[in-house]
């Protein structure tokens, strides 16, 4: 007796486990939390520079999982006041997936590191055009956080955030970045905020620090160059 109801809470425990994955998000709460994050200010939902995220390669590889998916979308959104990134993939016919939402993570040891490391130079002759063209270099990356922490600063994140008044809606970048960045040797990628030549704010993943304290190692790199809607939206995405 004492086998069976063992065996029936191992059963139970299953079920529930594939209940939970198989559950599909309310297509409406995620409206509403895509509407909140046009309305919010700014400065309510970063709260520091440092502030960023953790995305998981299970993420990742969820989005390229969508059948002829040709880009990575970083959906920004705002649940109970907090910011929030979800991770999907995307097709040139306007399907996407359910996505996956990063986890909110301080930021500060990375980027200390970071500009501790600001001559390290990637070789992206090595790439395809598609890669290389997102590969950042570490000294610019210090360049644009320096930019993102300035904002915060003078307090002008609502210009960043935007194009002629409409609230940036997702960054999107290449599947084939997507497909690099599983090769990466960190368990995860970090996304910090970053503030471009045209004084937009702008995504940047790092590398995660391991256990002893170093940013890169094999197969690390920094990609950015991700393309914001608008201006650049989902019939325009590269």
């Amino acid at each position: 007796m004492k086998t069976n109801h063992v065996l029936f809470l191992m059963l139970f425990a299953v079920f529930i486990s594939c209940q939970q994955e198989e559950t599909v998000t309310n297509p409406e709460q995620q409206n509403d939390v895509a509407e909140n994050w046009k309305k919010v200010t700014p400065e309510k939902v970063f709260t520091i520079p440092e502030n960023g995220f953790s995305i998981s390669k299970e993420a990742i590889e969820r989005a390229l999982s969508l059948p002829e998916v040709t880009t990575i979308r970083f959906v920004l959104e705002v649940n109970d006041a907090a910011l929030q990134i979800r991770i999907v993939g995307a097709d040139q016919r306007g399907n996407t997936t359910e996505g996956m939402l990063a986890t909110p993570i301080l930021l500060e040891k990375t980027i200390n590191k970071l500009f501790d490391e600001k001559s390290t130079r990637f070789e992206k002759s090595i790439f395809s055009k598609s890669v290389a063209s997102h590969i950042m270099q570490p000294e610019d990356a210090v360049t644009f956080i320096s930019r993102w922490q300035q904002q915060f600063t003078d307090q002008t994140l609502e210009t960043a955030v935007g194009y002629n008044g409409v609230r940036i809606e997702h960054f999107s970048m290449p599947a084939a970045v997507g497909e690099q960045m599983l090769l990466s040797s960190s368990e995860s990628i970090n996304l910090v905020w970053g503030v471009n030549p045209e004084g937009k704010f702008t995504t940047i993943f790092l590398p995660e620090l391991d256990q002893e304290q170093r940013l890169f190692k094999n197969n690390e790199l920094i990609f950015e160059y991700s393309s914001p809607c608008p201006p650049t939206c989902p019939d325009l995405d590269n």
